[in-house]
């Protein structure tokens, strides 16, 4: 391997003293920035014709930035370009330079990952002292990706042990049956596990944190002066929402930490941690470590872990104990703290959409009416009844007809009734002859029994004629077949008094409400209405009430109150039998008293019904 030349070791110098050994270097590196700066000076040292290097690594942000360069304080801004052409074709750059330098890009990866890229610049090349430092870089290059992996490994590692921590941590809180047994465990959990000789636990009460737990402690004093300087400082990292530490971290933003000192003080500990447990965008609790030794940066990240998954499972464990008003207060105050915040802004927007809503319809007065199922009826019904025992001849009328007065309903048969007048006109004959007889002899019982004998067939002639009179049932007014169909019944027998037909006129009808006995309050006598038919639904009649009648029908498992109305008006459509539902006025009333009114009415009873 050729060396690199005096003149161009000199601008390496910068890196280290020139007895420096390269490899004393590395050796002795104890930081990864160390780590870098070593390896890309002995890389450096060990390719000839090197003026200048850059090594950029991959961070957390998934960005590169510079781990080391050479010399000290280069500007490394005419390299960026090659190794931005690294980066994206993830291949190595050999790009030559009008001057005879050579920019030389070399990429870091191992199973398909970048790590990152070292881009040198040489002074002059060739081609086979090029292949010999391709092949070196290469083979340092290797080196450098496996110190990598070996510390993202390492990284994986205690990652997945802080991992297992925090599960079996999780899985002992939740197994314990109420929240007192929970904290204990989880402070004795992390006494065990971060080597403390005290951890405690507090939780809000009121406007302060009261300590709730104490590890390897079944029962404390709270009035206690050490435990009061203690839920005071867990007060202090509470308020400041963060992490507060004694001693104080060299690194982060300072935090007031004034109580935490004088508990430190008071109970001689040389390292302290109040570490708060979050749930969401609000505190479950906060948690006071103390030790004999600082806490390190891994072991913080461990605290700030535990912080985030264990303060969940904290609240839920103290809200499953709290008591229903607790609950209920702590439930309001998470709502009056959601409505000022600015989370959600579409949910409050139509909150406040739902409560404008609300005014406008607790405002706004509307005509209130009570609805109701309705059948139209005739004004006056007519029955049509059969006049004596007989049977029928004929019934041309059905329901639904429209009959004139004087029109045949129906006809009896009269053969028997004819027979029978022949009889009884034939008897009076012979009674009329015999008075004539008795009468010219002169014999007076004679002409007594005759005379009797005469009326009495004189007085059922006068009965049959009537019923022959009466043989043919007719229309008394203009009306129309309520109900009623005899026509299959041509010849069978009928009683005296039996209804053959219904009647209503034309021109009088009624209407019969049946109003729910919840809504019989807000009808009366005299208002107004109108009704809207089912098989007429594109018109609607006016209504009166004329009757409201003072006894309820029951049906279907409700009560219902018979309510009278008149139609003002009624077409030829209108017919008795036909149902549809009536609205009678009752009054002004807002709209929410319209649509609520009910289920109040029915609250006010079931309180009633439980008040003693």
């Amino acid at each position: 391997m050729q060396a690199a030349e005096p003149h161009e070791q000199a601008a390496l110098a910068a890196a280290a003293s020139p007895e420096d050994d390269p490899w004393a270097l590395l050796g002795n590196a104890r930081t990864a920035e160390q780590l870098c700066r070593a390896w890309l000076f002995v890389l450096c040292r060990r390719l000839a014709h090197v003026r200048a290097g850059i090594l950029l690594l991959q961070d957390a942000d998934g960005t590169y930035a510079p781990a080391a360069m050479l010399p000290a304080g280069l500007d490394a801004s005419y390299l960026t370009g090659t190794a931005q052409a690294a980066l994206d074709g993830a291949t190595g750059v050999r790009r030559p330079q009008d001057d005879g330098a050579m920019q030389l890009a070399y990429v870091l990866q191992s199973q398909g990952r970048m790590h990152g890229v070292v881009v040198l610049d040489l002074l002059r090349w060739d081609e086979v002292g090029l292949s010999r430092q391709l092949r070196d870089l290469h083979w340092g290059a290797g080196w450098l990706v496996d110190l990598l992996n070996r510390r993202e490994l390492g990284l994986l590692e205690a990652r997945r042990a802080r991992t297992d921590f925090l599960l079996e941590l999780s899985a002992s809180v939740l197994a314990e049956p109420d929240a007192e047994r929970a904290l204990l465990v989880l402070c004795n959990h992390l006494a065990e596990r971060l080597g403390c000789h005290q951890v405690l636990l507090g939780v809000e009460k009121g406007h302060t944190v009261s300590v709730r737990a104490m590890s390897h402690a079944a029962w404390f004093d709270e009035r206690a002066n050490l435990v009061n300087l203690a839920a005071q400082a867990m007060n202090e990292a509470w308020d400041q929402r963060a992490r507060v530490t004694w001693p104080e971290p060299d690194e982060g933003p300072p935090l007031l930490n004034q109580a935490l000192q004088a508990y430190a003080a008071d109970s001689r500990s040389p390292a302290l941690c109040a570490l708060p447990l979050e749930h969401g965008n609000r505190l479950a609790g906060v948690c006071l470590l103390q030790r004999d030794r600082p806490f390190d940066a891994h072991e913080l990240q461990l605290l700030d872990a535990v912080g985030v998954a264990i303060g969940p499972l904290v609240d839920l464990k103290l809200a499953r104990d709290e008591s229903l008003l607790a609950h209920a207060r702590r439930s309001l105050r998470w709502m009056v703290s959601r409505i000022g915040d600015g989370s959600r802004p579409g949910l409050k927007l139509a909150g406040a959409a739902a409560a404008l809503l609300l005014a406008v319809l607790a405002l706004v007065d509307v005509d209130y009416r009570v609805a109701s199922p309705a059948v139209v009826e005739g004004a006056v019904q007519r029955a049509a009844v059969a006049p004596f025992d007989g049977f029928l001849r004929e019934a041309p009328a059905r329901a639904g007809d429209i009959v004139r007065k004087g029109q045949v309903l129906a006809a009896l048969e009269d053969k028997d009734l004819l027979l029978e007048r022949q009889r009884w006109q034939a008897e009076l004959e012979i009674a009329l002859k015999r008075e004539r007889e008795a009468m010219a002899q002169g014999e007076r019982v004679a002409l007594r029994l005759a005379g009797a004998q005469a009326a009495q067939a004189r007085a059922q002639l006068d009965l049959v004629e009537e019923k022959l009179q009466r043989t043919t049932i007719v229309a008394p007014f203009d009306a129309v077949v309520v109900s009623g169909d005899l026509s299959q019944q041509l010849g069978s027998p009928l009683e005296i008094g039996k209804t053959l037909f219904e009647l209503a006129p034309l021109d009088a009808w009624r209407v019969i409400l049946k109003v729910d006995e919840r809504d019989i309050a807000a009808v009366a006598q005299g208002r107004g209405g109108h009704l809207v038919l089912t098989s007429l639904p594109r018109q609607d009649w006016t209504l009166k009430v004329s009757k409201v009648t003072p006894v309820s029908v029951p049906e279907d498992g409700r009560n219902y109150f018979r309510v009278e109305a008149e139609l003002d008006r009624a077409g030829p459509e209108v017919r008795p039998g036909m149902e549809g539902v009536a609205k009678v006025e009752a009054g002004e009333r807002s709209l929410l008293w319209i649509a609520t009114h009910r289920f109040v009415d029915w609250l006010r009873l079931c309180l009633w019904r439980l008040k003693p």
